[in-house]
């Protein structure tokens, strides 16, 4: 299993913001542990772009083990391509570092069910920040040959997903009694704030596998 972190320093509506801090770590440190704690995850890349800023993050990135990759800073899509040159896997996981709640448990579903289903592309519905996704890599090379749309190029599989001939699975939007329609991401000011809050308020969401606790936190927030 091959999982593909995907981060920049150049955010557009919150610059920088990898280097924000959760329990201590910052997001992006966070995120490989995430990704490190995944069962029978075999490879770790952290997939960003060849600005020279970008490089402030290796030091942080290589200290977790992770494989450090910097590749088109625009075309996102030929990046993730770049990044798995070589690797012989058929599937890999995509998580993008906005998404410091990302559950190793729903990963590790998500992609049984993709890969027992041998489809090209699988989700949690409706797109859940605790989720990723699963691509076959077959698929994602394909896409770029074909000359990819920019809304693909930006993020990835959007060219896979609109693609009725390719084979989708999805789970549903309370798998794992999660609410994956609502589910937390650091994209904002207003993001930023929230994830502070359950910081100061949710120890137990210190711990990268903390399925319970997400569930109990995201339901206080949503009810305060």
């Amino acid at each position: 299993m091959l999982i593909l972190l995907q981060g920049r320093l150049r955010s557009t509506r919150l610059p920088g913001k990898g280097f924000f801090t959760f329990f201590g770590e910052t997001i992006w440190e966070r995120m490989c542990d995430i990704a490190l704690a995944v069962r029978e995850v075999e490879e770790v890349v952290f997939a960003t772009g060849d600005l020279p800023e970008n490089h402030l993050m290796k030091p942080l990135i290589e200290a977790k083990g992770v494989r450090f990759f910097a590749g088109s800073e625009t075309n996102v899509l030929e990046r993730f391509c770049q990044a798995i040159e070589g690797h012989r896997g058929e599937y890999l996981i995509r998580l993008t570092c906005d998404n410091y709640l990302a559950q190793p448990d729903v990963i590790e579903g998500l992609f049984e069910a993709t890969v027992q289903a041998q489809a090209d592309y699988g989700y949690v519905e409706p797109l859940s920040h605790y989720a990723g996704e699963v691509v076959r890599c077959e698929a994602l090379r394909q896409c770029l040959a074909d000359g990819p749309s920019a809304m693909a190029r930006e993020h990835v599989t959007w060219d896979i997903r609109s693609n009725a001939t390719r084979a989708r699975v999805s789970l549903p939007a309370d798998y794992l009694g999660l609410d994956h329609a609502d589910s937390l991401t650091l994209d904002t000011v207003e993001d930023l704030i929230r994830m502070k809050q359950l910081e100061r308020r949710h120890p137990e969401l210190g711990a990268v596998r903390c399925l319970s606790a997400t569930r109990a936190a995201a339901a206080g927030l949503r009810f305060r």
